[in-house]
């Protein structure tokens, strides 16, 4: 019986212990990641490449072809 209520104390203090390092340590990753996703290369691209493009026709003829509409048609190649 001793040993039976030796090794359930054992047992709830290892897991005690377990828990609050886990717990601290969960929380100093929390403190230290950025809150933010960085941007990386491939996305940073996309944007830029996003943001010239003039009308849908040009981005989807890959810069041949503009809308009718498209008011930079005159001024690309």
């Amino acid at each position: 019986m001793t040993y039976a209520l030796a090794a359930l104390l054992a047992l709830a203090v290892g897991w005690c212990i377990g828990y609050r390092t886990h717990a601290a340590a969960a929380r100093i990753e929390h403190a230290i990641r950025p809150t933010r996703r960085p941007i990386d290369l491939e996305d940073g691209i996309i944007r830029v490449a996003l943001a010239a493009a003039c009308c849908e026709t040009w981005w989807t003829s890959v810069g041949a072809e503009h809308d009718h509409h498209c008011t930079r048609k005159d001024h690309t190649l």
